[in-house]
């Protein structure tokens, strides 16, 4: 049996064999999924002998997923590399052997394949999850599902690969024994071994004692006994297969990283498919696919739920008119041309309707459903996908109780929180700091639309309202469950990050301010949106209007230093910021001199890389440089000596030294971060107006300087 590394490793190391274009719409991006599944029948159909898969999967299929894996997590593909192995191990040792064996390898391998759909807020979050969270990381089960249904995987893989999610109770009534697959089973201990015996951000590695103890604690509650049982005489008779280095796999060898551009782009696109199955398994109830043959090529377990009919009926079954009934919102009986998928497949065209559909069990399901044609580029049908809503669950009911208490507390236009709640929830972050000297510090991040008067001058109000709209949900989709996010007014949000230290914070807000930078309006693609931020922490003695008054100075700062940037302002901050006049910018007495100092957020040996963008974004040269100082001339010399008109006209030799280091006191009196003191002295080269343009010129230079090193 050739290992699951090896089989990993070769995949990797290949070309790539999916060629899509990066989809835009939920249209193509099915159609992307459309597209694997058809790759993944041709593949099937030209298996030959010798396969050394078994025919478990098609191996093009399993390169480009374990490829996309890898472009997404190198650490989630390296932990289903070693789950693999240690499932592959243990199954060998009770006996497994032949085409199962295979089978259960597949299946480890592409167990946890859904993370690629997951956001990065979730996916890479460092720390535990909270619930809202662990629940929305838990839909990559589905994601995955789906798209092993798509790529025509060996059933048996995608019943190993969906049990072995199952919490098991018997005196609950869950499924147990014999019901349960046994890989799915072996996979469950695999999978929790190799979690539990690697480094997570939130705890280091455990050793295989409290592993083993952790194990047999959950049997029968999580994990069959005599697979536990079964792995502890394993791993005494034969060692661990690899040790708790997450980069060593045994005998393996290490992991082989694609390197191709094209298996890159591929991986991109492959990623895009999966987030998109993220949004359809947490917004509505149910979908399923159809080629263009009417064949279902995915039944995901929404539709099972929702309609009732379990996925290995369903799929490789033609949709037929007597398949399911269907009826109106009405109950009436609706004709073969009415029904939703015949109508768009003859149109061609979308559509949304509200019918009821019988359940496998005889009575009527109310729903809103989504149907969408999948054409080629050259308007070929090659599926259907139908995507529906629950219409008949309580919560859906308006002018609920629950709803007008939402609706009081949103703002209108983005649907988040309004200014109310957001210092309402604000209030009671502070009150909860305040009351226990272990709490946690929170931040806040406080972010501004740049430019924004000019889209509603220039576009009309409406491309104005689209903006803050587009902006708060991309807020919404990228910021953690925990957090809040509210409009302040105007082109100002709020966004309130629990138990989250000022760097951590810092960090997210640059990470929003890039998603929003990528942004675009369908209706003016080429019109880029920016948004400048000011982030702050928590600190003795804050209340909610000092609180919010620092991060609105963090963010004046952005403003002032060019826009599009991320600044942080802690109360220490603003004591040098407010020492007297002779420190900010003063002239010494000499009219030609102008001096500053400011506290950068580096250390010493980083102040070369905060240089960097400082040079190039002024076109800066580089005159000398000593241990501590450096000298840079930004500007070019006029001809004649005489400064012009414009800031590149007007040349100024800048003169930077080094300090002393200042640490920073945080939260409850710990040390926060450290914090280097940077002096700066400008004199101008050639022959300046007057004093006062001089000196004008000497604050712009210092103020993007200083937003380098503040950000």
């Amino acid at each position: 049996m050739s290992s699951p590394a090896a089989i990993t490793d070769q995949l990797l190391g290949q070309g790539p064999v999916m060629h899509s274009s990066h989809p835009m719409d939920s249209s193509r991006i099915l159609l992307g999924l459309m597209t694997l599944s058809r790759q993944a029948e041709r593949g099937n159909r030209a298996r030959q002998g010798g396969d050394s898969l078994d025919g478990v999967i098609s191996k093009g299929v399993l390169r480009s997923l374990l490829s996309a894996l890898h472009f997404r997590d190198v650490a989630t593909v390296r932990h289903a590399r070693r789950t693999a192995i240690l499932a592959t191990s243990l199954a060998d040792y009770l006996g497994w052997e032949g085409r199962p064996l295979k089978i259960l390898e597949v299946a480890a391998l592409l167990h946890d394949i859904g993370k690629i759909g997951v956001p990065d807020s979730i996916l890479l979050k460092p720390g535990p999850l909270n619930p809202d969270e662990a629940e929305l990381m838990a839909l990559h089960y589905n994601i995955g599902i789906d798209v092993l249904q798509a790529c025509r995987v060996d059933r048996e893989v995608v019943e190993i690969v969906s049990q072995s999610n199952h919490r098991f109770h018997a005196m609950e009534g869950r499924r147990v024994g014999a019901d349960i697959h046994q890989g799915a089973r072996i996979l469950r201990v695999a999978d929790a071994y190799d979690s539990l015996a690697t480094d997570q951000v939130y705890r280091a590695a455990l050793p295989h004692e409290q592993i083993m103890k952790i194990l047999n604690e959950n049997i029968g509650t999580q994990f069959d006994g005599n697979i536990v049982c079964a792995l502890g005489r394993y791993i005494e008779r034969e060692g661990p297969p690899f040790s708790n280095d997450p980069n060593d796999f045994g005998r393996a060898g290490p992991l082989r990283a694609p390197v191709q551009v094209q298996d890159a782009l591929e991986a991109s696109s492959l990623c895009h498919i999966f987030s998109y199955l993220y949004l359809l398994e947490s917004l509505y109830d149910g979908f399923y696919l159809v080629d263009s043959d009417l064949r279902f090529v995915v039944w995901n377990r929404g539709a099972e739920k929702l309609l009732g009919y379990p996925s290995q009926e369903m799929l490789n079954r033609v949709w037929t008119r007597r398949l399911m009934a269907y009826a109106d919102r009405y109950g009436e009986p609706l004709s073969d041309r009415d029904v939703p998928l015949r109508a768009v497949v003859e149109s061609g065209k979308p559509s949304t309707s509200e019918v009821r559909i019988q359940h496998w069990n005889g009575h009527w399901v109310s729903v809103e459903v989504q149907s969408v044609p999948l054409l080629d580029e050259h308007g070929q049908l090659q599926g259907v996908a139908e995507i529906f809503r629950d219409l008949s669950r309580a919560h859906k009911q308006p002018q609920g109780l629950q709803e007008l208490k939402v609706a009081a507390s949103r703002d209108a236009l983005t649907n988040v929180a309004n200014r109310g709640e957001l210092e309402t929830q604000l209030a009671l972050a502070l009150k909860e700091y305040n009351a226990s000297d272990s709490a946690e510090p929170f931040s806040v991040i406080f972010l501004d639309v740049d430019h924004f008067k000019a889209f509603n001058d220039t576009y009309g109000h409406a491309v104005g309202d689209q903006v803050l709209v587009t902006v708060a949900r991309l807020l919404q989709t990228e910021t953690y469950s925990g957090e809040l996010i509210g409009r302040y007014g105007g082109e100002e949000f709020v966004v309130l990050c629990p138990a989250t230290t000022l760097d951590v914070a810092f960090k997210r807000a640059e990470r929003l301010r890039l998603a929003i930078a990528n942004t675009r309006l369908p209706e003016l693609p080429d019109v880029q949106i920016t948004a400048s931020f000011g982030v702050t922490e928590v600190e003795p003695g804050d209340s909610v209007e000092s609180i919010l008054r620092r991060a609105d100075k963090a963010l004046y700062m952005a403003k002032e230093s060019g826009r599009n940037r991320t600044c942080r302002l802690t109360n220490s901050d603003l004591v040098l910021r407010h020492r007297p006049k002779k420190q900010e910018g003063s002239r010494d007495d000499d009219p030609w001199s102008f001096r500053s100092t400011f506290a950068a957020c580096t250390v010493a040996d980083m102040v070369v890389y905060k240089l960097r963008g400082f040079v190039e974004e002024t076109q800066a040269k580089l005159r000398n440089v000593t241990q501590g100082t450096a000298e840079l001339q930004v500007g070019s010399c006029p001809l004649l000596k005489r400064w012009g008109s414009r800031p590149e006209k007007q040349p100024v030799l800048v003169h930077i030294e080094i300090g002393k280091t200042i640490t920073r006191i945080g939260a409850r009196g710990i040390p926060a971060s450290r914090q280097v003191e940077i002096h700066v002295r400008i004199t101008p080269i050639g022959r300046p107006k007057d004093a006062e343009t001089f000196h004008r010129r000497a604050r712009d230079v210092f103020r993007t300087l200083r937003s380098y090193f503040v950000a």
